[in-house]
């Protein structure tokens, strides 16, 4: 079964890369691990299979559901129940796929020191909604108001080339007067349904480490860690130095947080202010300050750098590894910005919070599951091909190609029967028609007769 038509050229459709990526990372065992399985039914396979690829059709989903070409056997609460499902941990299925994508499809042909922890947040938004389980209000900080959703917490793994989404956390408000609509209290708190719930609740910076320590496991040979301004607290980066990671990050200006520098604790500014300029180029310049004002001294590098957007202005960028120059400080935190795009692609292209309207948290968290792994898989091809296309360029390649299908299968279904129409009719013999539809077919135009050459059709 698939959503898709079939294509007599195999290799430039969707279907023959998604059962591709389907037996190389063996999803099926996969499924079996993480407790997703269907008790009757369409098989789980098929079921997956429809929902990972709608997003290609260009359709919504009640409008394929009411297409003449579709060939999916279940129906809409089919669908709705699989994404429901309390036993499936989908987080767990999109974590051991991640693994399995960077240890056995990336690793193996690059140094793991090209690699580095990317973690941020990115708004989930639900603004028409008003009975989501989990649905609160939070502070969107790029628009600079207050958003009805989530904040979606994700890490990944990226070498400045391809990003590999791990895990994710979609997070309500931890205070009770921002939360819009309980979570389900009827829940067994010792099952799995009742920990995520209770983690969404947590703050971000204590999710962040919990991702982060379930990461490591899997990949301990990545020692550094990105993240932006919002999650650059000196006792976050503590933590994170404590676990073995060397830390990348933006400053926040604020006279609220201190650095040690010269034996007195200076707020940034102040810190910019004592440090010895550079006369040319666009690093200013940096110095070494303590994060731990107690215990064992936690060293680190502060770089100061122009600011495209106002050259008066300056930015600060700090690294736990103190053998890493000021260049290569702002190299290294540039490859951060891999999640942005990862963020853009996905709410755009891959209709993360647009393609199904579930009100219960287990949905969301299966839903987004599917779409990262999505983006992993348009990952692997671009990187395994070498293609120069960004991956926003890739989808509407694949999108493209399945609208050719289409239309290949529509010459195919005419040229059947004008053979049969010359056989019936005409009474014409086996080769008279062959060479009447040589004739045919050489008669039209150059791009529509590569389509039909494609078809290789017999006759």
């Amino acid at each position: 079964m698939t959503i898709l038509p079939e294509n007599v050229e195999n290799e430039r459709t969707l279907l023959p890369m998604f059962s591709s990526f389907m037996k190389e990372f063996k999803l099926n065992q996969l499924f079996r691990k993480c407790h997703i399985y269907k008790e009757k039914g369409i098989p789980v396979k098929e079921v997956f299979q429809m929902i990972f690829l709608l997003a290609f059709t260009g359709k919504s989903f009640s409008g394929f559901l009411h297409s003449r070409n579709n060939p999916f056997q279940g129906k809409k609460d089919t669908i709705y129940r699989f994404l429901q499902q309390t036993r499936c941990n989908w987080r767990k299925f999109l974590f051991l796929l991640s693994a399995k994508v960077v240890n056995e499809a990336l690793l193996p042909f690059t140094t793991p020191k090209r690699y580095t922890w990317v973690v941020d947040d990115s708004p989930y938004e639900r603004p028409r909604s008003t009975s989501v389980e989990g649905l609160s209000r939070f502070f969107d900080h790029s628009r600079g108001r207050f958003s009805r959703g989530f904040r979606m917490l994700t890490l990944g793994l990226t070498d400045g080339a391809t990003f590999i989404p791990f895990s994710f956390s979609l997070l309500s408000s931890h205070h009770h007067k921002n939360q819009l609509y309980p979570m389900d209290p009827s829940i067994d708190r010792r099952i799995l349904r009742a920990r995520i719930r209770k983690e969404s609740q947590e703050k971000a910076p204590e999710v962040l480490l919990k991702l982060l320590d379930g990461a490591l496991k899997c990949c301990p040979l990545v020692h550094t860690i990105l993240f932006d301004s919002w999650f650059s607290f000196p006792t976050l980066i503590r933590k994170c130095s404590t676990r073995g990671l060397s830390v990348v990050c933006m400053l926040k200006n604020t006279p609220k947080i201190y650095y040690s520098f010269g034996g007195k604790a200076l707020s940034l500014s102040s810190l910019f202010n004592r440090i010895q300029k550079r006369p040319n180029g666009n690093i200013i310049g940096s110095g070494v300050v303590n994060l731990n004002y107690t215990g064992e001294p936690l060293l680190a590098r502060i770089v100061f750098v122009k600011s495209e957007k106002q050259k008066s202005q300056w930015l600060a960028l700090l690294s736990t590894d103190l053998s890493l120059s000021g260049e290569e400080i702002v190299t290294l935190y540039g490859k951060r910005w891999d999640i942005e795009v990862f963020f853009k692609m996905v709410k755009s292209f891959l209709k993360l919070a647009r393609e199904f309207h579930v009100r219960s948290y287990d949905a969301l968290v299966s839903h987004t599951s599917i779409v990262f792994i999505r983006y992993i898989m348009l990952a692997v091809v671009a990187r395994r091909n070498a293609d120069p296309r960004t991956i926003g360029e890739l989808f509407y390649s694949i999108y493209d190609e399945i609208q050719d299908i289409t239309l290949m299968e529509a010459l195919a279904l005419l040229l059947e029967l004008l053979k049969s129409t010359m056989k019936n009719f005409l009474v014409l013999s086996e080769d008279k028609v062959k060479e009447l539809l040589i004739y045919f077919v050489n008669s039209l135009p150059a791009w529509l007769r590569g389509k039909v050459l494609l078809l290789n059709c017999e006759s």
